[in-house]
């Protein structure tokens, strides 16, 4: 598959997803025009760490020590590097629906 952006290097992170469903089951950062993922961070409300990679294309499926979470508002933090070696670091939240 080929994507094609119409943007300036940018990370996109969904603002929900759906564990166990059958499209947008994990939340993941997209990338675009990057070359290095320093980190991906997933936070529950109570600012715990839940999920953590340097990995393109990982992501969180919305287990914490494999145990499915219940619904709720959980915050992501993503640093990058674009091919321009500029940083792009950006915060947000996303919801998890059951």
């Amino acid at each position: 598959n080929v994507r094609v952006f119409k943007t300036k290097p940018d990370v996109f992170v969904p603002n929900a997803f759906r564990p166990g469903g059958t499209q947008n089951n994990v939340l993941r950062p997209i990338m675009a025009g990057i070359s290095k993922l320093s980190y991906f961070q997933v936070y529950n409300r109570w600012g715990q760490l839940v999920f953590q990679t340097s990995q393109p294309g990982y992501g969180w499926d919305g287990r914490i020590g494999g145990k499915l979470q219940d619904p709720g508002t959980f915050v992501w933090v993503v640093k990058a590097e674009d091919f321009l070696g500029q940083w792009i670091v950006k915060k947000g939240t996303a919801v998890l629906i059951r």
